[in-house]
């Protein structure tokens, strides 16, 4: 049934995202195994989640991803600005200095995706301070994974965020894996209870289906804005595929779950869609050969796109550059 605060165009838009998020996903790990693309995150499994916050969040919001979040980072910056930067482009925002995936855009009102598992929660914590001190419209929206939960960043987050009444929604993105070990194995309770330790609300949720992740998410945003308290989120999901490239689940997980299965967030968005008669079999592989034509179209011309310059390699560093740079500049150039 769809409610009112979501149209069938929602949720055909929904769809196409999570269509082009699974279609780039699969083949930026493909370029990855080709040894054209050093380093690379996968995403698939987490593409209801995605497209759920990625609708969700507002203008005035501040979103402070983690490295898995290749859809909402499409939804919120644009697939130019996403490509841009994982090829390491003359495009790219970050000027080919960090790795794939980790984006940030201040105009957009994303922060920089920090490397370390948890390490973007202060931060993310300290923008909805200046959010609540300066009086600002919005919240802030900050995801992680559960292996997150068991780092002390989360936790000093977690009561600083109760402690001065942050406007910040914690949504952790629980894939059930943190690299190698199980969520089982990580806490002896649920993450959304973890919120109960310092007073503020926690709530479970479906992270496989996209309509009940985007109502949970959108209200949770409207609660935390009208009662002035943080918020967590446990969306449970799976990761389908490994951690990084550089990761092997077949010598730790026991269950696979492939494309097409059950749990698969697409295959659960495509019986909705179907049962609801927004969309029939061939429209939805219409649409799947469309977006995958145009991946690879896209994926082909930023992979040719030239790299930043070598003038720019001391650029954006020193606001008064000193003496020995440049010297050093005049010997590259």
């Amino acid at each position: 049934m769809i409610e009112e605060d979501i149209s069938k165009e929602d949720i055909i838009s929904a769809y196409r995202n999570m269509v082009l998020e699974r279609f780039l996903d699969k083949k930026l790990l493909g370029i990855n195994r080709q040894g054209f693309l050093p380093f690379y995150i996968p995403n698939i499994g987490h593409e209801a989640l995605h497209a759920a916050i990625g609708m969700a969040i507002r203008d005035d919001d501040f979103f402070y991803p983690y490295y898995r979040d290749l859809g909402s980072d499409i939804a919120r910056v644009g697939l130019d600005f996403v490509l841009a930067q994982m090829f390491s482009t003359e495009m790219d925002n970050e000027l080919g200095r960090d790795m794939p995936l980790h984006i940030s855009n201040k105009a957009k009102k994303v922060g920089p995706v920090i490397t370390t598992v948890g390490g973007h929660l202060m931060a993310a914590t300290g923008v909805a301070y200046s959010y609540k001190y300066q009086k600002k419209p919005g919240i802030v929206i900050t995801t992680f994974g559960d292996g997150a939960t068991s780092t002390p960043d989360f936790h000093v987050s977690m009561n600083f965020a109760a402690v001065y009444s942050l406007p910040v929604l914690f949504i952790c993105e629980n894939n059930q894996w943190a690299i190698s070990y199980p969520v089982e194995e990580q806490t002896k309770v649920e993450i959304s209870k973890k919120a109960e330790a310092y007073g503020f609300t926690g709530i479970k949720i479906d992270g496989n289906n996209f309509i009940e992740a985007y109502h949970a998410i959108r209200n949770a945003i409207k609660d935390v804005e009208k009662n002035k308290m943080p918020l967590l989120i446990d969306a449970v999901t799976y990761r389908m595929g490994p951690h990084t490239t550089a990761d092997d689940p077949n010598k730790y997980r026991k269950t696979i779950i492939n494309e097409g299965d059950p749990l698969d967030p697409l295959s659960i968005i495509e019986d909705d869609i179907k049962k609801m008669k927004i969309l029939n079999d061939e429209e939805i592989s219409n649409i799947k050969n469309e977006i995958n034509n145009m991946v690879s179209k896209e994926v082909e011309r930023y992979e040719k796109m030239n790299k930043p310059g070598k003038e720019t390699l001391f650029k954006n560093i020193y606001e008064n550059e000193p003496w020995y740079i440049t010297e050093e500049r005049g010997e590259i150039e």
